[in-house]
């Protein structure tokens, strides 16, 4: 009986993982073309049960998990090194394994959508309750992850060995970060009733907010911790 049980647990894990293939490019196509309608489809989602959600699409924190995998093994198998130099050994070991670095680059790439969902939290003068904070952060999962692929992708631009390389990834970057501020900004006017100027500066500050983060824990792993 144990055994049946087994067996069928790793089939239901072997057709989910599998589903990945069909589900994660869909989900990533949809939230490119309509990152606000994606927002909205997620925030529904979380009013279902919890084996009702997202049936036809990848969870937002899942996509850009995958997302952050792709593009690690996309750049090794491009030959570029993605590992990070540390400063003592401890550290090196922290950052040295494909898993760990995989894990770190989603931490970091999740900031963004946590200090949004907090913005959003705080200017609805919500409770800070994980019930508030949850469906806007899932819902600015989805952003996380087309931002994160875009980024990625001007920094692989930026490397290449070509004449102007760093000049068009310089670009791509720059416009991959408009088009983030962009979605972010009219979300937080139609979901917040603020002016568009206000909404504007909520996403920079937003922005910023995860950006010094980012610079805290690449300050601490240079420094050792």
């Amino acid at each position: 009986m144990d055994f049946l049980k087994l067996i069928r647990s790793f089939g239901d894990l072997l057709f989910e993982v599998l589903s990945w293939l069909i589900y994660y490019p869909r989900t990533l196509w949809l939230v490119l073309i309509h990152p606000l309608q994606m927002i909205d489809y997620s925030n529904h989602e979380q009013g279902d049960s919890e084996e009702e959600q997202y049936t036809d699409t990848l969870a937002p924190p899942l996509l850009l998990f995958l997302t952050i995998l792709v593009l690690h093994f996309l750049a090794l198998g491009l030959g570029r090194s993605e590992h990070i130099a540390a400063a003592n050994d401890t550290v090196q070991t922290m950052v040295n394994s494909d898993q760990n670095l995989v894990l770190l680059r989603s931490f970091l790439f999740g900031l963004l959508p946590l200090f949004a969902a907090l913005n959003y939290v705080r200017k609805r003068k919500l409770p800070l309750e994980r019930k508030h904070l949850r469906p806007p952060f899932f819902g600015q999962c989805y952003l996380a992850a087309v931002y994160a692929l875009m980024i990625s992708t001007s920094m692989g631009v930026a490397r290449a060995h070509f004449s102007g390389a760093a000049l068009a990834g310089a670009g791509m970057f720059f416009a991959g970060t408009v088009w983030y501020w962009a979605v972010q900004a009219t979300q937080f006017h139609r979901s917040l009733g603020i002016s568009w100027l206000h909404a504007l500066a909520s996403a920079i500050w937003v922005y910023l907010e995860a950006l010094f983060y980012l610079v805290v824990v690449a300050i601490l792993l240079a420094g050792g911790i």
